[in-house]
């Protein structure tokens, strides 16, 4: 069976996953960046609003030290006054030793701070993220406090600052503020974006099933489908391949499929027969193919005889089966055509062996009890065609009973032959030489009537193992036959070749003669079957025997292919290199 060429099926579905594995990868390393920078953004955010916060508490506590609110904590005031911002957590300082010495929560002044004011310069701000105890986040950022003006630094101005200002605005120089802003709406804005990020994944995950899911769908497809295709192919090859015609048709007998047995037994047109009414080729209701169109019966077999063509009718076996539907009916039947011819010759070849046995029997038994009492005939003959030599009228007479005696013993000789054939002895035999011998043994009938004999040899075939006696006997039989109708100046050809690539060994024996009437031709090889008033019926007998021996065919065609009359014998021998 020949294989189909396998396909790139997978080539679309690795496409596929190719493009969902980039779009999974690009929506991962989008959404972390947006994550990344949203974070950014509310970080920057949240630094630039504490700035702002830290800025006005700073501006604030001047312009009060500036205002001379004498007897006021104006930084604690305006630091509690801040802290009441809905974004703000708290806001404490420290001083140099880590020690909270203001904050909004009052009972937390006096601890330590977990800052290190060891690694805080003036003028640096430092930012951190800090968890609270209950897991709330606050943005912190830290900073050294300026509550008086900037220019206080240069000496002169300090003490004249020292006698404007009060002592509250010198409380918290030098120390350190904290302000604390809620992370709760970036945390919500985070856990929202990160929910969005989940049902992305979420998306691209089912998304992804489904891709896998149609390439797993798309790979059985391929799959199926190639099955289906390979079964159908192999399906076709075994119809194609059958050595009985197969024909479905329809209700109405058009035919829907045929293989080629069928359009060659049938002679159909190749080219229309699909679609063609098999009623045109075939009677429906002889061959019973209507009854199992009308009521889906099946017909097992059936012999026809198919007229072909005008010149040819040729025997037939037809099988016919319905295919029904639920209920029963007949939808569409199916046609399995036969050849029977060869069928038919091994059946005549079988009855002619029957009767070539019956015969056998028969003519053994007679050919003994002939024989006897012929000898005795016979020599009371010879008997009287010597004692009457005196009286030539009585010795003629008794010269032809010795003639019809030899002719008859003749006859039982070829009975014999007939009745106990000798298994052919196969020998190593050169045919040139064998076909030579056999044409020196009939060069004097040939002369006697002036026909030329021409015998040629295939110069490759050599030696051949072949019963030489047997082979012999065949052929001078066939070539002293031909003799016979032959007329005068006539023509004789004796060729022996080889076929099947040396298989078969091919011998013909070809006359220009008058050939055999078409009436004769199944009968030619029958017991004392002959058309000459002095020959015996059995030396065809004998050839079908000796060449049946050799396991061989023998067919006679008269006239022989193209041509208008004359006969040709072809004898075909299995070539055997068994000694």
């Amino acid at each position: 069976m020949k294989i189909l060429p396998q396909k790139k099926l997978y080539l679309p579905a690795f496409s596929i996953v190719a493009v969902v594995l980039f779009l999974l990868v690009l929506i991962s390393i989008s959404t972390y960046r947006n994550l990344d920078r949203d974070k950014r953004q509310t970080i920057s955010f949240l630094h630039r609003q504490g700035l702002t916060l830290l800025s006005a508490i700073e501006a604030g506590a001047r312009t009060g030290s500036m205002m001379h609110m004498a007897g006021e904590d104006i930084v604690s005031n305006l630091i509690r006054e801040v802290s009441r911002n809905e974004d703000v957590a708290y806001i404490y300082l420290f001083d140099s030793k880590g020690r909270i010495v203001l904050h909004t929560d009052i009972p937390r002044e006096g601890q330590i701070t977990d800052w290190n004011p060891g690694k805080l310069e003036k003028g640096s701000v430092y930012s951190r993220i800090n968890q609270l105890s209950d897991m709330s986040r606050v943005y912190e950022i830290a900073k050294f406090f300026s509550p008086i003006p900037a220019f206080s630094h240069i000496p002169h101005h300090r003490e004249m600052m020292a006698r404007c200002l009060p002592e509250s605005a010198y409380r918290y120089i030098d120390d350190i503020i904290v302000l604390g802003l809620k992370m709760t709406v970036y945390d919500a804005a985070q856990r929202s974006d990160l929910r969005h990020a989940v049902v992305m994944a979420a998306i691209v995950f089912v998304l992804g099933s489904a891709v896998f899911f149609f390439i797993f769908v798309i790979q059985n497809y391929y799959l199926v489908g190639r099955t289906l295709r390979h079964t159908q192919n192999y399906s076709r090859q075994i119809v194609a391949s059958m050595a009985s015609g197969l024909l479905s048709i329809d209700r109405k007998g058009k035919v829907i499929s045929c293989n080629q047995i069928a359009i060659e037994l049938l002679d159909l047109d190749q080219a229309d027969t699909s679609g063609m009414n098999l009623k045109e080729r075939l009677d429906f209701q002889s061959t019973g193919i209507q009854q199992v169109l009308d009521h889906a019966e099946t017909i097992p077999y059936k012999e026809i005889q198919y007229k072909k063509n005008q010149n040819e009718t040729i025997p037939l076996g037809i099988s016919v089966s319905p295919i029904q539907e639920e209920d029963g009916t007949c939808r569409e039947a199916v046609l399995i055509v036969r050849d029977l011819r060869e069928i038919k010759k091994l059946e005549e070849k079988v009855r002619r062996s029957e009767k070539l046995a019956a015969v056998g029997q028969l003519a053994a038994g007679l050919a003994h009890e002939i024989r006897n009492p012929l000898s005795s005939i016979r020599g009371f003959a010879q008997f009287f065609r010597h004692a009457l030599r005196d009286r030539p009228k009585e010795r003629e007479y008794a010269e032809i009973m010795i003639k019809e005696m030899d002719r008859i013993n003749r006859v039982v000789t070829d009975l014999l032959s007939f009745a106990n054939p000798k298994a052919a002895e196969l020998k190593p035999t050169h045919v040139a030489d064998l076909v030579n011998h056999v044409v020196r043994l009939a060069e004097a009938d040939a002369k006697s009537k002036n026909i030329t004999i021409h015998s040629q040899v295939d110069p490759g075939v050599g030696e051949v193992n072949l019963d030489a006696y047997q082979i012999t006997q065949a052929l001078l039989n066939l070539l002293l036959n031909s003799l016979k109708f032959v007329d005068s100046n006539g023509r004789v050809d004796l060729k022996a070749f080889q076929i099947e690539e040396g298989s078969r060994l091919v011998f013909q024996i070809e006359d220009n003669g008058p050939g055999i009437a078409q009436e004769n031709m199944d009968k030619i090889f029958d017991p004392f079957f002959t058309t000459q008033e002095t020959g015996t019926g059995l030396g065809l007998t004998i050839v079908h025997k000796i060449v049946e021996n050799h396991r061989g065919d023998i067919d006679v065609d008269s006239p022989p292919p193209g041509k208008t009359s004359g006969c040709r014998v072809t004898i075909r021998i299995p070539v055997s290199t068994d000694t």
